[in-house]
């Protein structure tokens, strides 16, 4: 078997290498490989690309998704596998599974694809050979794993003998059966997720498949060929392993493709994540947005998108992406509630925030006047009848007609910067400036690399000062910007906590910072922070924690002293 090749991976658990310098093409294996399947390509495409293979979750060596996840779930890791890596704008290259995640990522998140190519991708199979997939994912979950049959579809008979067939056995063999088995069921229901999309995805596009591929058919590719305005479809003689059995003629394929002119759309090439961060400072409330599906039974998720319409006619609305797994049942159902959470239900939002089984087991709920579910606790809720729908690029409108509705009274939980927040806990950090000064100090971070300064000694540190003032978050924000000379905005408390020896009191924000070279200080991946050279066992146990609630996307606040403390919930004291 091939050598393995030493990955790098992100914080967030995704492993991936790098090969060659130019523009970034970025390779996505299928269900039960890893990225030495893409040996061949990465060889040829280094030489003028700077070519990013990466291990699928739950493959090779990148951690999994939750068992239950969807297609929508794998497009929505690869962007943050884009966000991770600071890769604004790619081409991307898909096989199999890896081509639906390809061909999803142009339609949900196209301002970032520069060109989208599909390797013996699926599209709208036939009513027989999706039960017949479908039939095999369930043995696969019920552990039922036969190698042979796969490998039968994926080979012709002349290919059996070869080197290609012995690796794609040997990978199959040692991939890990819940990373298999989540994977494979998202691909077996994945066909038509994304397939209405093609006529809207400008960016050069190559479908490319073998001739004699039983389930990635030739017709598949020249359908989403026709369907896409700068599509092309290329048919190479094997089957389904095309890479690794045609090699010259895919690379050749591919290469062409790199070279087409790219398309770029009418919108304005911001940067997704600056873009999603400016929206990031309206502060929200928090909602679950509930219904039913068409069985009877209740379905939810979490959404800060909800605004008031009209009085009269009592009107609301709330904004739905439409590679949400609920999307087709919200849009069809009679009605759905806005389930406006109060200040101590952070853990409802998250449950409903998740890909869980059964979000609706662990909170109490009833279903309201209108018929949908409401959940009890919530500060505020509103049962409506869905009045229309409206297409608004990548979400679906719902625009809601009040039935009925109740005012419990309750402080909301608050949405900001990415993190949950409540007024009485930031008043908290002002309370203890007012009252005999403060250090006050930031994690300041820019997609994902953390800022920290260096002393005279070696150590690093968090940017810091002694507080006096008011208002310690506009003094720490100056502060910032004095040391970095770059743009600074100071979020929400992340850590409260006394120094018994001393006496002070610390607080520490989190803070983010703009675009360019630190004047002083520099930047740092979570992984490569020198914690054997931080000033102090409180900066390393501030920073360990920063990474890991910035992994699960869920921050809470520290309090207590130097030593022994609690995470609170954002909704303490509101």
């Amino acid at each position: 078997m091939s050598a393995i090749r030493r990955r790098s991976k992100t914080p967030r658990g995704i492993a991936y290498l790098e090969a060659g310098q130019g523009e970034p093409l970025v390779l996505i294996h299928g269900v039960g490989m890893r990225l030495e399947a893409w040996e061949p390509q990465i060889a040829f495409l280094a030489q003028t690309h700077r070519v990013i293979a990466v291990d699928m979750p739950g493959h090779g060596e990148s951690d999994p998704l939750p068992r239950g996840s969807l297609l929508a779930d794998y497009v929505r890791w690869f962007g943050s596998f884009l966000d991770e890596l600071g890769l604004v704008r790619v081409n991307v290259c898909g096989h199999s599974m890896g081509a639906l995640i390809a061909g999803g990522s142009a339609a949900t998140f196209g301002e970032r694809i520069a060109r989208v190519a599909l390797i013996n991708g699926v599209y709208r199979r036939s009513p027989e050979a999706r039960a017949a997939v479908i039939a095999r994912s369930r043995e696969i979950e019920n552990g039922q794993v036969d190698l042979e049959a796969p490998l039968m579809r994926w080979f012709g008979e002349a290919e059996t003998d070869g080197e290609p067939y012995r690796l794609t056995r040997g990978w199959l063999s040692e991939v890990d059966q819940e990373g298999y088995s989540t994977a494979y069921a998202a691909f077996a229901q994945g066909d038509e997720v994304y397939a209405d999309a093609w006529p809207r995805i400008g960016c050069p596009a190559l479908f490319l498949t073998g001739n004699e591929d039983p389930n990635s058919t030739p017709a598949m590719s020249k359908a989403m060929a026709s369907a896409a305005p700068a599509g092309e479809a290329v048919i190479v003689a094997g089957r389904h392993m095309v890479n690794l059995t045609a090699p010259t003629l895919v690379n050749e394929a591919l290469s062409a493709w790199l070279m087409r002119e790219e398309r770029r759309t009418s919108e304005p090439p911001f940067d997704p994540r600056a873009l999603r961060d400016a929206f990031g400072a309206f502060m929200t409330g928090v909602t679950v947005i509930t219904s039913q599906d068409s069985t009877g039974q209740p379905i939810g998720f979490t959404a800060n998108s909800f605004t008031s319409v009209s009085l009269s006619p009592p009107l609301l609305l709330v904004c739905l992406a439409k590679s949400a797994r609920s999307h087709a049942t919200m849009v069809s159902a009679r009605g759905f509630a806005v389930n406006v959470l109060a200040a101590d239900q952070k853990d409802v939002s998250n449950t409903f925030a998740r890909p869980v089984d059964d979000r609706f087991a662990t909170v109490q709920w009833r279903f309201g006047p209108c018929g949908s579910p409401i959940i009890s606790g919530s500060a505020a809720w509103f049962d409506c009848e869905l009045e229309r729908t409206v297409d608004a690029g990548d979400h679906t409108i719902l625009l809601g007609r009040v039935g009925s509705f109740e005012n419990a009274g309750r402080n909301g939980l608050g949405y900001a910067r990415g993190g949950y927040f409540t007024a009485a806990l930031e008043a908290q950090g002002q309370t203890i400036t007012q009252g005999g000064g403060a250090h006050v100090g930031a994690v300041a971070e820019r997609a994902g690399l953390i800022y920290l300064l260096e002393d005279e000694a070696g150590r690093f540190a968090l940017p810091n000062l002694t507080v006096h003032a008011a208002n310690p978050a506009e003094a720490l924000a100056e502060r910032l910007e004095m040391l970095s000379g770059l743009a600074a905005s100071v979020g929400f408390l992340f850590s409260v906590y006394s120094d018994r020896k001393t006496g002070r009191q610390h607080i520490v924000y989190r803070a983010t910072l703009g675009p360019g070279a630190p004047s002083v200080g520099q930047f740092f991946t979570s992984d490569s922070i020198p914690f054997d050279r931080l000033d102090s066992p409180q900066t390393a146990d501030i920073l360990r924690r920063f990474a890991l609630e910035s992994s699960l996307g869920n921050f809470g606040v520290y309090f207590g002293n130097e030593t022994a403390g609690s995470v609170h919930p954002l909704g303490i004291g509101g």
